[in-house]
């Protein structure tokens, strides 16, 4: 379909909520499994939960607000406590200096602090994880500027000879919300001289979740970020634009709240979780999960098509559709989406127990995206550490015919489960070579902006990047 920009009238221009139609699978259980990570100095029942969690393919890293574990969970008895393979303690520049968020690649460990980005290397091999760092930077010179939030996208691996690269995002405060550092792989891993900022206008709170959309090739906006902040704002950009124009500075190219009209007050946090889904036909899509509080009245877990066309506040939030609550409930505690587009994984809080879900994605009839009304259910030990956040991280990674899934909370609680999806082709595996390829945007869509108050600042750090797995990781 042709769109330009002579069409006024945005009801009729709604790219994102075309019908997206392409074939969808179901899902059954195969096997499931439960374990636990062992904390060493503390006692597991009683002892504090962790702030941050991370998952790469087998690989698990938890944090408290001083010390890092990484763990190896394939090789571990599961009817044991899983030992870590490397511990690492921060040098802390003060006693106000704490850990805010970790996070995992195929190679590349990120740790953000309240004041500086590092990045270590090799994390599966090296015993002392403090001899591997290799970048280390201050996030922010005024030291005005407060992070909270990291992500990591990583195309290639070491492995491959033909090298690999890396983007890591840290969210923090205000319109200057997201800042992003970038990474190449040539007999060592080394520090691009460049550093992204994503504009946040209206941002009056926190980065609290960042990340970026899976490595497809067919995506329709090529490689993407998103955030949310405290405030219930969400932001995506289209990242190709700023490595063709070299900009230091970029606009949001999409941008909604997601609070009511109403004239009550909205529940800071109340989303507790976001990815970009990019669906089969290459269309991006938001999916938030809500944790409900009393008196909200913020829509339950939701999916919104990522429409860079459409700028009516109004019809954005119209363009918002709701999971029906036959199939999901009132209480998500986390949630994501398969590379591949087809699946979502949820963890929804009981009364009692926590369930995770897996629903079946399909294109809705009205155009846009939605969930088949039957969902694989089964209980998961998985526990949220605050009434704000719940650390937990997710995983999927797809195989040809399954899935497998890992999950992890802040308590060490590990579940991990194999799901049969029959013809399910297995994950496309973009070369690094064509990571850089981006479809041009819509005519009329917005791109960045070089800011003349960012022109002259250098990027002086390292980044660490997603692998092409999916990754949840928490703010």
């Amino acid at each position: 379909m042709s769109i330009t920009g002579q069409l006024s009238r945005p009801a009729e221009r709604q790219p994102s909520m075309a019908t997206d139609n392409f074939r969808s699978f179901s899902a059954s259980l195969i096997t499931q499994s439960e374990t636990r990570l062992q904390r060493p100095g503390q006692l597991f029942a009683s002892a504090a939960g962790d702030i941050a969690t991370s998952i790469s393919s087998t690989w698990v890293a938890t944090s408290s607000s001083k010390q890092i574990r990484v763990y190896n969970v394939p090789e571990a008895d599961k009817s044991r406590a899983i030992s870590p393979k490397a511990t690492l303690s921060i040098k802390l520049v003060s006693k106000h200096e704490g850990i805010r968020a970790i996070a995992l690649s195929e190679d590349l460990l990120a740790v953000i602090t309240h004041s500086h980005l590092l990045v270590y290397e090799g994390y599966k091999t090296v015993g002392d994880l403090s001899s591997s760092l290799f970048d280390t930077r201050s996030v922010d010179n005024d030291q005005c500027w407060t992070p909270k939030s990291l992500s990591i996208s990583q195309t290639g691996t070491t492995a491959m000879s033909e090298g690999a690269s890396a983007s890591i995002a840290v969210g923090g405060e205000g319109e200057n919300g997201v800042k992003v550092f970038k990474y190449a792989y040539n007999n060592g891993w080394k520090a691009q001289n460049d550093r992204l900022i994503l504009k946040c206008p209206r941002n009056n709170g926190a980065v609290k979740i960042v990340g970026f959309s899976p490595n497809r090739r067919n995506a329709m906006y090529g490689p993407m970020a998103f955030a949310l902040t405290t405030g219930n704002q969400l932001y995506c950009w289209s990242l190709g634009r700023s490595a063709r124009a070299g900009m230091q500075s970029m606009q949001p190219s999409w941008h909604i709240d997601c609070n009511s009209t109403s004239n009550q007050r909205p529940y800071r946090d109340e989303i507790s979780s976001a990815a970009l889904i990019i669906s089969p036909t290459g269309r991006p899509y938001m999916f938030c999960t809500v944790n409900h509080k009393q008196g909200s009245h913020l829509l339950p877990t939701f999916i919104v098509p990522v429409d860079m066309l459409e700028k009516d506040p109004c019809v954005l939030r119209h363009q918002m559709r709701p999971i029906s609550d036959t199939i999901v409930g009132t209480n998500i505690l986390a949630g994501f989406a398969s590379s591949n587009g087809h699946f979502l994984v949820i963890i929804e809080k009981g009364m009692k127990k926590e369930t995770l879900k897996i629903l079946s994605l399909q294109g809705a009839y009205d155009g846009g995206l939605t969930c088949a009304a039957r969902a694989q259910a089964w209980e998961a030990k998985l526990r949220s550490t605050g009434a704000d956040t719940s650390a937990i991280s997710i995983s999927i990674e797809e195989q040809y015919g399954a899935l497998q899934i890992k999950a992890v909370d802040g308590r060490g609680h590990v579940h991990s489960a194999r799901v049969s999806v029959p013809d399910m082709p297995a994950c496309e595996q973009p070369s690094l070579a064509g990571s850089g390829s981006t479809l041009e945007l819509p005519h009329g869509a917005p791109i960045g902006e070089l800011s003349s108050d960012e022109s002259s600042r250098q990027s002086f750090a390292t980044l660490d990047q997603l692998p092409e797995r999916a990754e949840a990781i928490p703010g």
